[in-house]
C-alpha cells in the first residue's frame, strides 16, 4: 500500500513540474510576442504565434543536435563485431571429407570379423 501512494506522490510531484515548466514557457512566449506587437505593427496574438514557431524551430534544432551526437545508437556495433567472429571461426574449422567421415578415429577400431568360407547367404 506504502509502494502504491509513494508512486503516486511521486507521478503527482512530476506532473505538477510539467505544469510549471508548460506555463513558464507559455508566459515567456506571450511576453515575446508583446514584444514584438509592440516593435513590431502586429497584434498580440500574431507576435506570440511568430515568438512560438521560432522557439519550436530552435527546440528542434537543439533537440536534432543532441540526437545526432548520442552516443547510444539504434544499431550497436557489437552486432557486426559479433557476426565477424563467428564467420572467422566458422572458416577456422577445415571442412570434413566424405572419407573422412567413414574412416574410424583412433580408438575406435571396426571389430573384425573371420572371414567364412562356404557358407552362402540366404
Amino acid at each position: 500500500m506504502r509502494g502504491i501512494l509513494a508512486g503516486l506522490i511521486v507521478a503527482f510531484v512530476i506532473v505538477l513540474v510539467a505544469l510549471l515548466v508548460a506555463l513558464l514557457g507559455s508566459l515567456g512566449v506571450a511576453a515575446i510576442g508583446g514584444l514584438l506587437s509592440r516593435w513590431f505593427d502586429l497584434s498580440q496574438w500574431q507576435g506570440s504565434l511568430i515568438a512560438l514557431a521560432v522557439a519550436l524551430g530552435i527546440g528542434f534544432v537543439i533537440y536534432r543536435l543532441v540526437a545526432h551526437n548520442s552516443p547510444f545508437e539504434a544499431e550497436p556495433e557489437w552486432i557486426d563485431w559479433v557476426e565477424e567472429e563467428e564467420e572467422e571461426a566458422a572458416q577456422a574449422e577445415p571442412p570434413v571429407v566424405p572419407w573422412r567421415r567413414r574412416r574410424p578415429t583412433q580408438g575406435e577400431l571396426p571389430a573384425q570379423k573371420p572371414a567364412q568360407k562356404g557358407q552362402r547367404s540366404k
